[in-house]
C-alpha cells in the first residue's frame, strides 16, 4: 500500500495514478508510506515558523514604514502644508506691508487657477500614464491543453502556487462527459491546494428485483453508477475514503451566487420538460423500458468543511459543487425489472485546502476568484459531445467505441471555429459556470470575472498576467491590455480564441 501526497488517498501499489487527484504515483516525489496525518505533522510544523516569520517580517515592514513616514514628515515632503522650521515674528511695522502683499497675491490667484483647472482633468494617452499598483493583485492566467494542443481550461490562479498539473482521463463512462479533467495547483511546501474537476454526468439505479448498482462502471451501456443522497453526496463518501478516521464537520454552507441558482434553476427545469415529453431508452436499461418523471433538484452552494485528523491537526476546506439531478421510475417487462433511477451532474468540483488558519484567510479571496474563472473551454465541451455521439452509436451497434486519442482529439479541434455553437444543455452549463462571478472584464482574447469590489482589470497576454485592483485610478504598465467591465451575469462571454488559436500541430 502507498498515499498520494498530492490529496492523501490510499492506494494500492500496483496505482499508475491517483484515484481521487489524478496525480502519478509513480514518481517518488507524489508518494508516501505513510498516512496523511503523518504528512499534517510536519506540515503543520512548518505552517508555524512560516506563520511566525510573518509575523516578524510585517513588524520589520510597520518600523520601516513608520521610520519613512517620520524623515518625510521633519522634511515637510507630505504634502508641504506643516513647515520644517517656525517662521520668524514679524515686527509691527512690517504687517501692514505683508498684508498688502499677500492680498495682491490672492487677488492674482483666481486667474492661475482657472487656466491649470483642463489641464489637470484632461485624460493622459496609454503611452504617457505612470504605473501605480501598489494596491492591485497580481494573478497568473493559465491555458491548459490536451493531448492534441486545445485549449480545454482556463483559470486565475495566485503566483505563488507554481505546482500545477492537470490529469486527462479519456475514458469517462459517459455519453455527455466522456473526456474529464483534474487540475490541481499548490505552493511548494503542499500547504495550500486548490482543485478543479471537469463535469460529469452521473447516475444512480436502484431495482425493486434485487439489481441495484452502485459505484460500477458498465462496459455495455457507458455508464457509471454513483450512490444519491442529495447535492453533497459526491463529497461525503470522498472526505471519509481521503481522511480514514477523521472527524469532518460541515461548518457553513452558503449560496455561490443569486445568478448561479437563478440558472440551475432554469436548466433543471428545462430537463424536467424534456424528460416530460419524451425519455425513450435514455438510461439503456432496454428497449422496452417505460418511464415515469418523479421530481428533480439542484444547488449551488459553497461548503465550509473542518477535520480533524487523528493526531489533532486541523484541515480547513472549501468546496464549491454546482449540481443537479432528476428522479424517475422506470419498468422493463423484457427483464422484469423495475425501480427507481436518478441521473445526476456535478457541474464542477472546486476546492481549497489547507492546514493553518492564517493561510486560509490569506487566499479565501482567491479561492473566489478561482471558482469564477476555473472553466472549461468551448472546445472542451465540444469535444465531448463530438466523442459522447460516436459513443452513443458504437453502443446502440453494440460495440466497443473508439478511444479518444491525440488523432481524434486534433480532428475535433480542427472543426471547431469561433462559430461553432455547442449544444443548448452545455451552452446553458457554461452560463452557470460563469455566473461565479459577480462582474465580468472583457478584453480582445480573455474575459476575467471578478468579484463587485474591484473597478479595474487588466491582461498581459506575452506574459499570461492578470491585474486587478479596486482603485479605478491603478494602472500596471502599457504592456497590459486594459479590460472593459461588463456584467458578468447577464453577458456571458466566449473567452475563447479562435481555432488556429486553439491547436497546435
Amino acid at each position: 500500500m502507498k498515499y498520494c501526497k498530492k490529496c492523501g488517498m490510499l492506494l494500492e501499489d500496483t496505482h499508475v495514478h491517483c484515484i481521487r487527484c489524478g496525480a502519478d504515483v509513480t514518481k517518488a516525489e507524489n508518494v508516501s508510506m505513510y498516512p496523511i496525518e503523518v504528512m499534517e505533522t510536519i506540515e503543520e510544523e512548518n505552517e508555524r515558523k512560516k506563520a511566525s516569520g510573518k509575523i516578524v517580517a510585517m513588524i520589520i515592514g510597520l518600523v520601516a514604514v513608520l521610520t519613512v513616514l517620520v524623515i518625510l514628515f521633519l522634511n515637510g515632503i507630505g504634502g508641504g502644508a506643516i513647515p520644517s522650521k517656525k517662521p520668524e515674528e514679524k515686527k509691527p511695522d512690517e504687517s501692514v506691508e505683508t498684508v498688502a502683499t499677500e492680498q495682491e497675491e490672492v487677488a492674482e490667484e483666481p486667474e492661475s487657477t482657472v487656466e491649470s483647472v483642463p489641464e489637470a482633468e484632461a485624460t493622459p494617452a496609454p503611452s504617457d500614464r505612470k504605473v501605480k499598483d501598489d494596491k492591485g493583485r497580481y494573478y497568473d492566467f493559465v491555458e491548459e491543453k490536451d493531448d492534441a494542443g486545445n485549449v480545454i481550461f482556463t483559470a486565475v490562479l495566485p503566483e505563488d502556487l507554481t505546482e500545477r498539473e492537470m490529469y486527462r482521463d479519456y475514458e469517462g463512462y459517459s455519453s455527455r462527459y466522456p473526456f474529464s479533467i483534474n487540475y490541481t495547483a499548490s505552493t511548494k511546501e503542499n500547504d495550500v491546494r486548490f482543485t478543479y474537476l471537469s463535469p460529469r454526468q452521473l447516475w444512480y439505479k436502484i431495482s425493486e428485483k434485487g439489481k441495484s448498482r452502485s459505484d460500477e462502471m458498465d462496459m455495455t451501456n457507458y455508464m457509471t453508477y454513483f450512490k444519491y443522497d442529495g447535492p453533497k453526496s459526491y463529497l461525503d463518501p470522498l472526505l471519509a475514503r481521503s481522511y480514514s478516521g477523521a472527524k469532518i464537520e460541515l461548518k457553513n454552507e452558503t449560496d455561490v451566487s443569486e445568478q448561479m441558482t437563478a440558472k440551475l434553476e432554469e436548466l433543471a427545469k428545462a430537463r424536467d420538460n424534456e424528460l416530460l415529453s419524451k425519455t425513450g431508452d435514455y438510461a439503456h436499461i432496454g428497449e422496452g423500458t417505460t418511464y415515469a418523471f418523479m421530481d428533480s433538484e439542484f444547488s449551488a452552494k459553497m461548503y465550509e468543511y473542518e477535520i480533524t485528523l487523528k493526531d489533532k491537526n486541523v484541515l480547513l476546506c472549501k468546496y464549491v459543487v454546482p449540481s443537479m439531478a432528476h428522479h424517475v421510475t422506470y419498468a422493463n417487462s423484457d427483464s422484469n425489472d423495475m425501480g427507481d433511477l436518478t441521473e445526476w451532474y456535478n457541474f464542477a468540483i472546486i476546492c481549497f485546502e489547507t492546514g493553518n488558519d492564517i493561510e486560509y484567510e490569506d487566499y479565501e479571496d482567491a479561492f473566489d476568484l478561482f471558482v469564477a474563472n476555473a472553466l472549461p473551454t468551448d472546445l472542451f465541451m465540444y469535444i465531448n459531445e463530438s466523442y459522447g455521439k460516436e459513443i452513443e452509436k458504437a453502443v446502440a451497434a453494440e460495440e466497443e467505441p473508439e478511444p479518444l486519442d491525440a488523432a481524434r482529439l486534433k480532428k475535433y479541434g480542427s472543426e471547431f471555429s469561433s462559430s461553432t455553437k455547442i449544444d443548448d444543455f452545455d451552452s446553458k452549463v457554461m452560463d452557470i459556470l460563469r455566473s461565479a462571478g459577480k462582474q465580468a472584464f472583457k478584453g480582445q482574447n480573455v474575459t476575467i470575472y471578478s468579484s463587485d469590489d474591484d473597478k479595474v482589470a487588466f491582461y498581459d497576454s506575452a506574459k499570461q498576467k492578470v491585474f486587478l485592483s479596486t482603485d479605478e485610478k491603478e494602472y500596471p504598465g502599457d504592456s497590459f491590455e486594459e479590460l472593459k467591465a461588463a456584467a458578468g451575469s447577464d453577458q456571458p462571454a466566449d473567452t475563447q480564441e479562435d481555432t488556429e488559436e486553439n491547436t497546435q500541430d
